[in-house]
């Protein structure tokens, strides 16, 4: 199969990377619909530039991308919808929370239901929460790239990405340049956009800011490659380490091609512990990470910049 460069997407930037996973994802999931060869990812040396072999073409990969977003429609991580009383509603009902902090009892709940559903719902709703840690309000705690606070509620937002994005997102997204012009909501993952909503004194959720949405849809699919776990009272996130306000998310870039399931075993290793050696070995050309500010009271975050993160000593 003959590689596909999607110079939109910088494995540099977290969105560009967690985006780079979901479309592979996405690529997964079809080609396994069509008995085909499972799509690969990998980076390009030196650019960070994705690449994804999976037989098709750009336009194909784009319709792809589309005709997977409109049937996730009814996946049951993505509709959940609850009321403050810990009541499942409709996720169109006047009274219904669109967010990832349920009372522990539902969260509890829809954890079990969701056990033996297809890999796109349970893997989901693996990476949403655990019921047994919860926040200084005893609300279950979410995923550690939960950035969105106040008026603005994750999965909601997601929903309007999920319904909005067209085929021009789509190809911006995985092409470039990313404009930032869209309406549609923006999960704070793109650190190219460094307004560090954190250090504000004031509320930022009235502000209008431009996202690039299908950018946006894809690290949200991703988040499958990322599970929850907790660790005594602490929950901890793939990916990520430190506290809620004072936490890093790490990733690899590797050269060699690889299937979501490999990618899925291989962000689970924590890969600051690797030799040059061992990183050679393995066809890692860079090991990043990027701070996570979160605002005074913990609710809106935001990546900073990544930095290289250095190999371990011999």
């Amino acid at each position: 199969m003959k590689p596909v460069l999607l110079t939109g997407l910088d494995g540099r930037n977290p969105l560009g990377f967690l985006a780079a996973i979901g479309l592979l994802r996405v690529l997964d999931d079809d080609a396994r619909r069509r008995n085909t060869a499972l799509p690969k990812l990998s980076f390009e040396p030196g650019t960070a530039l994705a690449r994804i072999e999976s037989g098709l073409e750009v336009n194909a990969i784009i319709d792809c991308v589309l005709a997977d977003a409109a049937a996730q429609g009814d996946n049951r991580a993505l509709q959940f919808a609850y009321t403050k009383e810990g009541e499942v509603v409709a996720p169109d009902s006047r009274d219904a929370i669109r967010d990832l902090k349920p009372p522990p009892a539902l969260a509890a709940k829809l954890l079990r239901d969701v056990a033996a559903a297809p890999e796109r719902v349970s893997g989901l709703v693996g990476a949403w929460f655990s019921e047994l840690v919860q926040d200084n309000k005893g609300n279950t705690k979410p995923t550690g790239f939960h950035f969105t606070a106040g008026q603005q509620t994750f999965l909601a937002m997601v929903e309007d990405l999920r319904t909005g994005i067209a085929a021009e997102d789509v190809r911006e997204a995985l092409l470039g340049p990313w404009k930032n012009t869209s309406s549609l909501p923006s999960l704070t993952w793109d650190s190219s956009v460094a307004r560090l909503y954190a250090l504000r004194a004031s509320d930022p959720s009235g502000e209008k800011r431009g996202s690039v949405p299908a950018a946006n849809w894809l690290g949200v699919v991703a988040l499958e490659a990322f599970p929850v776990a907790p660790n005594g009272d602490e929950l901890v996130t793939t990916g990520i380490k430190g506290g809620w306000k004072n936490s890093v998310f790490r990733w690899p870039l590797w050269s060699p091609p690889a299937t979501f399931r490999a990618v899925c075993s291989l962000l689970r290793v924590d890969a600051t512990k690797w030799t040059v050696a061992k990183r050679d070995a393995l066809g890692i050309t860079e090991v990043l990470g990027a701070k996570i500010l979160r605002s005074d009271q913990g609710g809106y975050g935001s990546f900073t910049p990544a930095h290289v993160e250095l190999p371990a000593r011999d």
